[in-house]
């Protein structure tokens, strides 16, 4: 299973989940999907962080974000 892949991904969604909350909470609205996004997006970052196997330096995360861009659009 690729973690790193997941970190990713999970950091993409929890950023899109907090814009989200942004805009609900300023058009007075309940924020049940950025909720969701926001519970799934930092799951699945802790999912990667607990199995991943390497230490998770905050100074390596563009790097693993880089390699998995890499990887995948190559």
């Amino acid at each position: 299973m690729d973690y790193d892949l997941i970190l990713v991904v999970g950091l993409v969604i929890t950023g899109l989940a907090v814009i989200s909350l942004f805009k609900a909470l300023v058009d007075e609205r309940p924020p049940i999907a950025a909720g969701i996004g926001l519970i799934t997006g930092i799951g699945m970052a802790a999912l990667a962080l607990a199995y991943g196997g390497h230490g998770l330096n905050p100074a390596n995360l563009p790097d693993i974000i880089f390699t998995v861009i890499g990887r995948y659009l190559s």
